[in-house]
């Protein structure tokens, strides 16, 4: 029987014989009470694995959170490494193409034209070739100071050179003593 069934009966019976005092015999009594009893220890038992669930339950999301947390702050990192690295990249870049479009420009401070050279870059979309030179072109023309004269000799005093000849590189002057 279940509980709501006893109930009924009881209500039942009490219904009945209102004026009479109502007695059970021992074994209906036992059988009440050895139900009632299962009832309550099956439902503490539950009550308590629904507690040691439920702490499982938020251990693992304590857990995942944590391990999102973790996951977030190394992209983080990354990609603050990464933008770093780019960073560096881009001013490598730049500076070899400062470089490669200076040489033969005669600059007396090559680093003094480097860094004036960058600070007009600053303002570039995008660096490349064409607006590096464009750059050297207008720091020789705004700073002609920069740039060196003709090569003279310290030895040739305050005369002017007197020959327009190019000065030889040493590989042609070998082939000509060569041949003779």
């Amino acid at each position: 029987m279940t509980e709501k069934e006893v109930a009924a009966d009881v209500a039942a019976e009490e219904n009945e014989s209102s004026d009479e005092q109502k007695t059970y015999d021992a074994e209906y009594v036992k059988k009440l009470k050895a139900e009632a009893k299962e009832y309550r220890t099956s439902k503490a038992a539950l009550k308590k694995e629904f507690e040691e669930v439920r702490t499982k339950l938020e251990a693992l999301e304590a857990e995942k959170l944590t391990e999102t947390e973790k996951d977030k702050k190394r992209i983080a990192e990354l990609e603050k490494a990464l933008s770093d690295i780019n960073g560096t990249i881009k001013a490598k870049d730049t500076d070899n193409l400062i470089l490669k479009a200076s040489i033969g420009k005669n600059f007396v401070d090559a680093d003094a034209a480097s860094l004036l050279i960058k600070k007009e870059l600053e303002d570039a979309e995008e660096i490349n070739e064409a607006s590096v030179g464009k750059a050297i072109d207008n720091l020789v023309k705004s700073k002609p100071f920069l740039v060196g004269g003709t090569s003279t000799n310290i030895s040739d005093g305050n005369f002017a050179k007197t020959t327009k000849e190019p000065s030889k590189d040493p590989n042609r002057m070998f082939a000509e003593w060569l041949s003779k």
